[in-house]
């Protein structure tokens, strides 16, 4: 980012940009401890602006959500609706942000006016800036259900990061969608491939970047019914990472698939409390299929859930949940209900069709 001037701590904040966007977290934080000092320093506006957004987006790196929520309240009043570079990286960084907290309706908002930004800047900016933006809403999209939109976007960032040095861990990242978008559609074989290169990519730079990974391939195996397979390798990722509600909501399904509701339910009870709002609704259901739960309140939890999903345009979820309703209610011999749900399933994934036409 040119915030124009090439004084010392100046060229030290780009040098941190660039560790930062290159996803080195040891190198990152390095170069913060060295011009920490400096910081209190900083009477120029435009230079205290520059640090703040990237002091931010370090945060995110770091996943310390909460702190880089704090500090871009402070700037989003002032500088989000403006129209240069540092308008373009107010509306990415918290497109970023809003995405790691889960709140995708508003992410998206943010990654249309960074996009449309990154047009009109087109002569400030450069290819590995383009490559930046595409990874970082190739993620978005996986996670709102658009995997064509998710492909689309992770091979333009692949285009340019696997010619340029350094980028490693971005080309693991872009990879890692690759998988989860061929996931999504059921590519199975074509997500193992992306897989296996991205992990390829993150063991040669950085170890920490690995269980992610190994996440998703636990996660692949999930959705092919390989539960002995998918829980070896989540529980890989257990014993590596801080407690994480996506690794104890896929055991938790695994072992209830296997069987198992001893193992099962501890997962289960540790993961609803360290859940987000949209997790909970996700623990909630898995808890009523797999529990001898009447059928009036297994509805009403489906579409307790299925209610929030839609008002947050989460189709894909709706799909599946109504799916599995409607199976319920077939084995019951309730015809009616089956055939209201199966409906409401295939108008999600119209829906869902739709939204991701208009990309």
């Amino acid at each position: 980012m040119n915030v124009g001037t090439r004084e010392p701590l100046t060229q030290s904040l780009e040098r941190w940009h660039i560790a930062i966007r290159t996803n080195h977290i040891q190198q990152s934080e390095s170069i913060h401890n060295e011009i920490k000092s400096e910081i209190t320093q900083i009477k120029d506006p435009t230079t205290q602006l520059y640090y703040q957004l990237l002091n931010s987006r370090y945060l995110i790196l770091k996943k310390e959500l909460a702190s880089a929520h704090a500090i871009l309240d402070t700037l989003n009043d002032v500088h989000l609706n403006r129209t240069d570079i540092f308008g373009y990286y107010m509306n990415l960084i918290t497109g970023m942000l809003l995405t790691a907290e889960g709140n995708y309706e508003v992410a998206e908002l943010r990654f249309i006016r960074a996009f449309n930004l990154l047009n009109v800047l087109n002569s400030m900016t450069d290819e590995i800036v383009r490559a930046d933006f595409y990874h970082k809403a190739a993620v978005l999209y996986y996670h709102i259900r658009q995997p064509l939109t998710a492909l689309d976007y992770a091979n333009e960032a692949l285009k340019t990061l696997s010619e340029a040095e350094d980028f490693e861990l971005l080309q693991s990242g872009c990879e890692n969608i690759l998988g989860l978008a061929s996931l999504s559609l059921k590519q199975y074989g074509k997500a193992e491939e992306h897989f296996l290169c991205a992990l390829d990519l993150a063991k040669r730079i950085d170890q920490s970047y690995t269980s992610l990974i190994k996440y998703n391939i636990g996660y692949l195996y999930a959705e092919q019914n390989m539960s002995e397979l998918a829980v070896r390798y989540l529980l890989e990722v257990f014993e590596e990472e801080e407690a994480f509600y996506k690794t104890h909501f896929l055991l938790s399904r695994e072992y209830y698939r296997l069987n198992n509701e001893e193992k099962a339910i501890p997962f289960y009870e540790k993961g609803i409390e360290l859940a987000n709002e949209e997790y909970l609704h996700h623990f909630k259901i898995l808890n009523a299929l797999n529990q001898a739960t009447d059928i009036n309140e297994l509805e009403r939890i489906v579409k307790e859930g299925n209610d929030y999903f839609k008002q947050h345009e989460l189709f894909g979820f709706v799909e599946d949940y109504a799916g599995e309703l409607a199976q319920v209610f077939f084995t019951k011999e309730n015809h009616n209900k089956a055939s209201y749900y199966f409906k409401e399933s295939y108008e999600a994934k119209r829906a869902l069709q739709k939204k991701e036409a208009l990309k």
